[in-house]
């Protein structure tokens, strides 16, 4: 259960780090929301840690990372760091998540861990941004409508790698496909709750749809490796 767990974070934290890039070269943010983003690197670098307890090439991206917040300023800043540093974190991580990815068995296989970058990313991403509380109101929509299609490819993969398999397999497997389709159709519906309600978007309302996104690619996992 763990390494599945850690086998996912990799993919969420690859796209995570994208996003957070985006908006650390791109955003319009002021220096208080700069700093707080700032203020969330040694998440990813910690999160990274764990994962290099699967495989230790992963602790070159902590290296990266921690660096990056050792030079950078926590509390109001227009100083945007050394930013070579936050890009080669998010090439190492690339390159850790691609090797995973051709390491899968089958092609469908290989698919849905790339959709779990913008999946997991996304959410994990829109997590870490309200904690900042950025004000970056744009990406309230556009990382849920990102998890929308993502999910959608993803169930699409589970059903193409559940077809490859022995009758009697899927047989076996298709309570845990099920429940895991369930949760993560569930996890869309909290994600985008704020949108259908019109309201404020919360971090409990996150961190319950990345909980049960999470829930839903262990469900999954078991079956990308039978």
């Amino acid at each position: 259960m763990v390494q599945q767990l850690l086998f996912l974070c990799a993919p969420m934290l690859l796209g995570a780090q994208l996003i957070l890039t985006l908006v650390l070269v791109k955003g319009d943010i002021c220096p208080g929301q700069r700093g707080r983003i700032h203020k969330l690197m040694p998440t990813l670098a910690i999160l990274w840690l764990a994962v290099a307890s699967l495989k230790m090439q992963a602790i070159m991206v902590t290296f990266a990372i921690g660096y990056f917040y050792t030079q950078v300023q926590t509390k109001k800043t227009r100083n945007q760091g050394p930013l070579w540093a936050l890009y080669l974190a998010n090439g190492l991580a690339l390159a850790f998540v691609g090797i995973q990815v051709f390491m899968q068995p089958d092609t469908s296989s290989s698919i849905h861990l790339l959709l779990q970058v913008v999946l997991l990313g996304a959410a994990f991403a829109h997590l870490l941004l309200v904690i900042a509380r950025t004000r970056l109101q744009a990406f309230h929509r556009i990382l849920p409508f990102c998890g929308v299609v993502a999910a959608m490819f993803t169930a699409l993969s589970v059903l193409a790698k559940a077809y490859g398999l022995a009758p009697q397999v899927v047989d076996s497997a298709t309570q845990s496909i099920l429940f895991g389709l369930s949760l993560m159709i569930s996890a869309i519906v909290v994600w985008c709750w704020h949108i259908f309600t019109e309201k404020a978007i919360g971090r409990v309302q996150l961190l319950i749809s990345l909980a049960m996104l999470v829930a839903s690619g262990l469900f999954h996992q078991g079956l990308f490796v039978l």
